[in-house]
């Protein structure tokens, strides 16, 4: 069972701990954010056009954030995942467990939110939103000593990707959002087991996965954590495979940029949370799995062979056709 969290109280903590970001001027900063924004919209047609996905006119706003606002988005959208109050038992005051748990989120977050580049929420009504963190797009091109203009665009396409699979595909938002519902209904975080997952979580620690809280007999909540694991692993190959398939065309330094990311690559927002939850970055290789199974498909049947995958949840690959994508391509005949 869910304790009420005290989402406040998360926020609170997060916006204490979280450092605003690297020291920039004003005309550095403005600088930073129109060029996001331009190049926001300026992925969306090189995306539509590779990708063979074209969102729906309007659909999922782009919103330039600081590192605060980004935290205080996720903690919004943890909410509407996780439930304010359970069924049958509204407005039930956080306890102690609720408040330790809202304290350690809001240090998880914290932590995350120096890292994320950029995110897609597809659980904000109606159909999502953008998120790219400016402070943290600064920090990384500087850190890799990427071509900033290049940079910029590079992570847009990496996420307008992200957008294009939620909003031409509206049927993967309720699909996630069921998937994540049965997963949560079948572990306990009523216990200080998951208290201590996110401290760990928190200290980086090798080994902490939400496996942690599912009992050996739990064969349902096993599978579907399988099941997400594929469905995360799927839409972030997609997102990698199309940004550097676009990316030779527009982005001069786009082979400098991905070799030294991949030295840095630590996740993105949400789905950092995800993926380490699910023990996803027990090893990098696990990461590139998705990537890997994109490009056998895409390099065989062609991104209008590969959206099949997109089509419904009957033609998602499984955790296995993830790592062995010709089994995949049998059963889809193609």
């Amino acid at each position: 069972m869910l304790p009420p969290i005290d989402w406040e109280l998360a926020i609170g903590t997060g916006s204490r701990l979280i450092p605003a970001g690297p020291q920039v001027t004003p005309a550095e900063a403005a600088e930073a954010v129109a060029e996001l924004r331009a190049g926001a919209t300026r992925a969306q047609p090189l995306v539509a056009e590779t990708a063979q996905l074209t969102a729906p006119p309007d659909s999922a706003p782009v919103l330039i954030v600081d590192r605060r606002s980004w935290l205080r988005a996720n903690v919004e959208s943890m909410r509407g995942v996780l439930g304010g109050d359970l069924p049958g038992e509204p407005n039930r005051r956080p306890g102690r467990g609720g408040r330790a748990a809202a304290v350690e989120l809001g240090s998880v977050l914290a932590w995350l939110g120096t890292k994320v580049l950029g995110q897609f929420d597809p659980f904000h009504a109606p159909a999502g939103r953008l998120l790219l963190v400016a402070p943290n797009v600064l920090h990384a091109e500087r850190q890799l000593g990427a071509d900033p203009h290049d940079f910029r665009l590079w992570v847009c396409l990496h996420e307008e990707t992200h957008r294009v699979q939620f909003t031409a595909r509206a049927w993967l938002r309720d699909h996630l959002r069921a998937e994540m519902d049965g997963l949560l209904a079948g572990l306990d975080l009523n216990t200080p087991a998951f208290g201590e997952l996110l401290n760990r979580l928190r200290n980086d620690a090798a080994g902490a996965t939400l496996l942690d809280l599912i009992g050996a007999d739990a064969t349902d909540t096993r599978n579907r954590v399988e099941r997400v694991t594929a469905l995360m692993s799927l839409l972030e190959g997609h997102a990698d495979v199309v940004m550097d398939r676009v990316g030779p065309e527009v982005i001069g330094s786009v082979t400098q940029i991905r070799q030294r990311f991949e030295r840095r690559r630590s996740g993105r927002g949400l789905d950092k949370v995800v993926r380490r939850l699910l023990g996803m970055d027990l090893k990098l290789a696990q990461y590139r799995d998705g990537a890997r199974f994109c490009r056998a498909v895409v390099d065989r049947v062609g991104f209008t062979g590969f959206n099949q995958a997109l089509a419904s949840p009957a033609e998602l690959p499984s955790l296995a056709e993830i790592h062995d994508p010709d089994a995949w391509l049998r059963r889809m005949g193609v």
